[in-house]
């Protein structure tokens, strides 16, 4: 169709593009394992263990937010390249967020979390898709569908993550 086409022109007119929030976060790999970060009481989803990671600044590129966040919450930075994983849509803080995902290998150093968190772990992956059951992930959820959702993407994510791996 031409952008002459009156259809086209009325179809461009009344749509709405949806609008996400964006986010990063990283699978950080070291002997095997993966590092989890414990959520800190009064946070979202409190007592959870989620992968680092947050917003995407305005101006800031995905990976760049993935590498800043890694530091900031786990005190780690990431020895090389990162490689893109996934890319799935959460609800998170009251908003839709676009969420990327990265792989990359921990440098140096123990994690020393920040202030959103209480605990930091290293896990094998294949361990935690195991874990995460729909059972498990309904229980986390506490019947708010949208957690349910959005922790489910997160474990097809782990997914996606454990065959990049080869652990899949």
């Amino acid at each position: 169709m031409s952008t002459s086409d009156p259809l086209r022109g009325e179809v461009a007119a009344s749509w709405e593009p949806p609008k996400f929030a964006l986010s990063s976060v990283v699978y950080l790999e070291r002997d095997g394992r993966i590092l989890l970060l414990k959520r800190a009481a009064g946070s979202a989803m409190a007592g959870q263990w989620f992968l680092p990671g947050g917003a995407v600044d305005p101006g800031e590129q995905p990976e760049e937010a993935a590498r800043r966040e890694l530091v900031e919450e786990s005190g780690l930075e990431v020895a090389g390249e990162l490689e893109m994983v996934g890319c799935y849509t959460m609800w998170l803080y009251g908003h839709d967020f676009l969420q990327l995902s990265f792989r990359g290998r921990a440098g140096a150093g123990d994690p020393v979390v920040s202030a959103e968190h209480d605990g930091a772990r290293w896990v094998d992956p294949v361990e935690m898709r195991a874990f995460l059951t729909d059972e498990v992930i309904d229980a986390m959820a506490g019947g708010d569908e949208r957690i349910t959702i959005g922790v489910r993407r997160v474990r097809d994510d782990l997914d996606r993550y454990l065959r990049r791996a080869g652990l899949a």
